[in-house]
């Protein structure tokens, strides 16, 4: 998730809010290792840019070769060439720091979204 604790909670209650069931992580690799153990459980994976173990970019490398087709959310404060390499990582929403409930709740939605019509495409 977040490797700011309180941002981490704000997210998660924010999520909770929106109607999400939501497992958090401050720890890279310990997110890594909760997601590696059951892939298929999760729906949407958010991570921040700047964990304290792993950053947020190896990370989400990590987690699209365990499992392609999971969506990620990246929370950053960096634009530009930051952006850049993270869709090259193949990250496709972000939400820019400071968040908001209305930021997270769209990429979050817009991600979720996008898996059920690639889900619905390839069925």
């Amino acid at each position: 998730m977040d490797g700011d604790q309180t941002i981490g909670e704000a997210v998660t209650a924010m999520l909770e809010e929106m109607g999400h069931e939501v497992r958090t992580e401050t720890s890279g690799m310990g997110a890594l290792a909760v997601f590696s153990h059951d892939p298929g459980a999760f729906d949407l994976v958010i991570t921040d840019v700047g964990m304290p173990d792993i950053s947020g970019l190896l990370l989400a490398e990590k987690f699209f070769k365990t499992r392609a087709d999971v969506p990620l959310v990246l929370l950053t404060g960096a634009e530009g060439e930051a952006l850049s390499r993270a869709r090259d990582t193949g990250i496709r929403w972000y939400c820019m720091k400071p968040i908001s409930i209305a930021a997270i709740q769209e990429a979050v939605e817009s991600a979720l979204t996008a898996a059920a019509e690639k889900r619905a495409g390839t069925e």
